[in-house]
């Protein structure tokens, strides 16, 4: 068995606190291999926790690279699957529903909260709506 994060990050490098954060969960389940997954890249310390802990760490263009490898026929399923539904819409990292759009009460910048508020309070900063 093996466990898998992804994170969908752009101009910020993946840091050893979030491997460190893998590590854990990775450990906590007694697993000893795990990929993490990112869009962008990863810190020096990063790559060396990950190195030394059986967590592969794969960077933006590995994992373009892992897609070019499928055939063309794979490659057009996975871009189905990644536009399905409401794709641009992110999802609660604890509870795994899609996060609604959210306006503070006294003003403010709008924001992706999640819709089990306040039982679960995660939310994101809301850079763009990309309807």
């Amino acid at each position: 068995m093996a466990v898998v994060q992804c994170k969908h990050w752009q101009g910020k490098a993946v840091g050893v606190k979030e491997i460190r954060e893998f590590f854990g969960v990775m450990a906590s389940h007694q697993l000893k291999r795990g990929t993490y997954a990112t869009t962008s890249t990863y810190t020096t310390d990063a790559q060396q926790f990950a190195k030394a802990n059986g967590i592969n760490a794969m960077d933006g263009p590995a994992l373009l690279g892992l897609i070019a490898t499928r055939t063309p026929e794979l490659q057009q399923a996975l871009l189905a699957v990644a536009h399905e539904g409401e794709y641009w819409r992110p999802t609660c990292a604890n509870c795994g529903i899609k996060l609604v759009e959210r306006t503070p009460a006294k003003g403010g910048a709008a924001f992706w909260g999640c819709s089990n508020y306040p039982r679960c309070k995660s939310r994101l900063p809301m850079l763009a709506v990309a309807r």
